[in-house]
């Protein structure tokens, strides 16, 4: 099969040192040059791994092309292995110049996703991953032209009937698929925005939080020691968090030296924030057990996975006869919900501790309160 390489034409500089890149094959002895309208200048070319040097969007999108045009070039060539044709360059290039938008989306996805996993964060990465399995499932060879608001209709549609995915859920792989298919966009892949018509599900965050009694009683099965070890040291892990107001995520990452002065002080793994949280009682003598008597290190050791974790949580709240879909989550929601309703609805303060970037994200656990609006206009009961 023909080997493919990429060139810049340095001896065609342009005025600004810049030179146009080329992908180059011999078929049947005759050089083809594919130009990739990209021009690039030497200092910002490896030739040796054919690709431009830097960082930022512009510069991956650029690599993508890069990456994209030869392995469309790869693909016309093993088509004709399999099938024994044997190429002239004329029918090569009939072949290659067909419209872009027949690419397979997925492919394309995923060298996408390829491109940017070293500045995703981990759990972003395996979203992206299970929204695209959950694509290939529905229909492997999804080209980039099949991606019209009538097919986002009907895929959400599936996503709904088939996976019982609510409307969150079905936000979110829509939302990868929107990324994908944006940048297919810039590498001038596809012309046309399906997602100008097709409009994302919006839903309401569902947000499970325990209520004051329900807390009270898991910290009395958690006094009672009456657990295995393992439940122990989840149901532990759980109390911490909502004392603390901390996702999984930073928990995970909390180190001992950020513990100083009677406050947690860490950046949030999500937004960024800078987050410092007073320690409560509670949450103090969790801090002490955890620390062990060290003065530096990560807080905690030999936790379960997040998914172990949420199954266990669950199985810890029926012994108490909590029949909600608790997780990790879950512990987060109850210190805000409980701090909302003890603070007169201090949604400014608890926006910090939470670690939000806009207060309006905070605003979700004022919507909630159903009770304690209720509560509040029946005072005026019986007055007319």
């Amino acid at each position: 099969m023909a080997k493919v390489t990429i060139k810049r034409r340095s001896d065609k500089e342009r005025a600004d040192g810049r030179a146009a890149l080329y992908a180059v094959l011999n078929i049947a002895r005759d050089k083809i040059r594919i130009p990739l309208d990209i021009a690039v200048k030497s200092d910002e070319w490896d030739a040796s791994a054919e690709r431009i040097i830097g960082r930022g969007q512009e510069v991956k999108d650029k690599n993508l092309i890069i990456s994209d045009t030869k392995a469309k070039i790869t693909d016309v060539l093993v088509r004709a292995r399999l099938t024994g044709e044997i190429l002239t360059k004329e029918s090569f290039l009939a072949q290659y110049k067909r419209p872009a938008e027949t690419m397979n989306f997925l492919d394309y996805a995923k060298r996408h996703l390829d491109e940017l996993k070293s500045a995703m964060q981990p759990e972003t990465l395996r979203h992206h991953g299970a929204a695209l399995r959950k694509l290939e499932k529905y229909n492997p060879h999804l080209k980039i032209s099949d991606i019209t608001p009538d097919w986002l209709r009907v895929y959400a549609a599936y996503l709904r009937d088939k996976h019982n995915n609510n409307p969150g859920t079905i936000r979110k792989n829509m939302c990868v698929i929107r990324m994908h298919y944006y940048s297919a966009m810039r590498a001038g892949k596809v012309k046309a925005n399906p997602f100008e018509v097709y409009r994302l599900p919006l839903a309401d965050p569902a947000v499970v939080y325990l209520t004051e009694e329900e807390l009270n009683a898991l910290i009395g099965l958690f006094r009672t020691e009456n657990l295995i070890e393992t439940e122990m040291d989840v149901l532990r892990f759980f109390l911490f968090m909502t004392f603390t107001a901390m996702h999984i995520s930073d928990a995970r990452a909390l180190q001992i030296e950020q513990i100083y002065g009677n406050e947690i002080h860490y950046k949030r793994i999500k937004t960024h924030t800078r987050v410092d949280i007073p320690l409560s009682e509670p949450a103090a003598k969790l801090v002490e057990y955890y620390r062990a008597g060290r003065l530096r290190g990560p807080l905690f050791r030999n936790l379960p996975t997040d998914q172990a974790f949420n199954r266990i949580i669950k199985r810890i709240c029926r012994h108490v006869g909590i029949c909600k879909a608790v997780s990790a989550k879950s512990a987060r929601h109850t210190f805000a919900t409980l701090y909302y309703k003890k603070n007169s609805g201090d949604v400014g303060t608890l926006s910090k501790l939470l670690g939000h970037t806009q207060i309006t994200t905070t605003m979700i656990y004022a919507h909630i309160m159903k009770d304690s609006r209720i509560a509040g206009v029946s005072a005026f009961d019986g007055m007319l």
